[in-house]
């Protein structure tokens, strides 16, 4: 038994849901402590081949009906215990040894399930739909929380992806108790999807911008737009950016730092855009420097970005100095360089 809870620890990766996937009658089991308070983590093995399948996530203790803390940290125990859901139950037996456990369990899908969705006019699930749903605790009271956020009537199919991509009765209510009553329950999954919760909304609140739109938080999210980010630019002088503008300046590598750096070597263009340009196009302190250091320390930044796209160096220059052309203005020595000067 040992053995098989070792296994089963090795296999812990999500699968890959698909409509044709048979549905498991039975599989294997595998419980450890969590380090969330009141929780266990449950893995499930099941089905076989191709088919074969891990899920795993933390769930309540309390969700163990029939197991006592005393048989999971017993010094080697039996037990028999049911995973009771709304869409259906797992049967399990097995073995608990210091906390850890590992065995078989039987899927029975639960038919009062089914009638329950159709009278709140979804259409029946398929057997597939209805595991999936079993599995990450989809009940009667998600569907009625969507309905009274106003949310488009979903499908029994789109129940079942929710499921599969964490969109439970938690998240649903977290993200309306902020205002975000999407209607389509896609849009939920998308936000879950990107990363969208409670606390990354919450963080953004406390940088200063709320009521951000759904698509805007997606947006800042995939683009690494954080609080972190935000203060840096703001203690760079860069405040109350608009989203777009912090997208851009994250994608374009332009952070505090940059902007530090940039200030140090004299430059501190009030349009962020100028920064971008400049960073773009490879004009940075260093750049800056090494150009100062042979007399073209006044240059705007679009002479520097002109002179970087065109190969201007240091030692470029310092070549053009000894041909006796003494400290040209930088765009005779731009010249010199298009026309293959050594």
């Amino acid at each position: 038994m040992r053995l098989a809870v070792l296994l089963l620890a090795g296999c812990l990766a999500t699968p890959v849901l698909s409509a044709q996937h048979p549905v498991p009658s039975d599989g294997q089991w595998l419980i450890e402590s969590s380090d969330h308070a009141g929780k266990v983590e449950l893995t499930v093995r099941y089905g076989d081949g191709r088919y074969s399948s891990n899920w795993g996530r933390d769930i309540a203790f309390s969700e163990l009906v029939g197991l006592s803390r005393a048989d999971m940290d017993g010094a080697g125990t039996n037990v028999h215990f049911k995973i009771v859901r709304s869409a259906g139950t797992l049967t399990c037996q097995g073995w608990f040894e210091g906390g850890r456990g590992s065995g078989h369990f039987t899927y029975e899908p639960n038919p009062q399930f089914v009638a329950e969705l159709e009278k709140r006019g979804i259409n029946a699930p398929t057997d597939w739909e209805q595991f999936q749903m079993t599995m990450a605790g989809v009940g009667l009271e998600l569907v009625d929380e969507l309905q009274r956020q106003g949310y488009n009537r979903p499908t029994a199919g789109g129940l079942a992806r929710m499921a599969t991509h964490g969109v439970d009765l938690e998240y649903v209510q977290d993200i309306g108790s902020r205002g975000y009553k999407l209607q389509d329950t896609e849009r939920l999954v998308r936000m879950r999807d990107h990363g969208v919760d409670r606390d990354f909304i919450e963080s953004l609140n406390g940088a200063g911008y709320k009521n951000l739109s759904a698509e805007e938080l997606v947006r800042m999210r995939d683009h690494g737009v954080d609080p972190e980010f935000i203060a840096s630019l703001d203690s760079a002088g860069y405040k109350r950016l608009d989203t777009e503008n912090l997208v851009r300046l994250r994608d374009h590598g332009v952070d505090g730092d940059y902007i530090a750096d940039m200030k140090e070597a004299g430059y501190a263009p009030t349009n962020p855009e100028e920064l971008v340009e400049s960073r773009d196009h490879g004009v940075d302190p260093s750049y800056i420097r090494s150009l100062k250091a042979v007399g073209y320390d006044k240059l705007s930044l679009y002479e520097l970005r002109r002179a970087r796209d065109h190969g201007v160096t240091r030692g470029f220059v310092e070549r053009v100095k000894a041909r006796g052309y003494g400290t040209p203005a930088i765009e005779e020595v731009i010249r010199l360089r298009d026309r293959g000067l050594e």
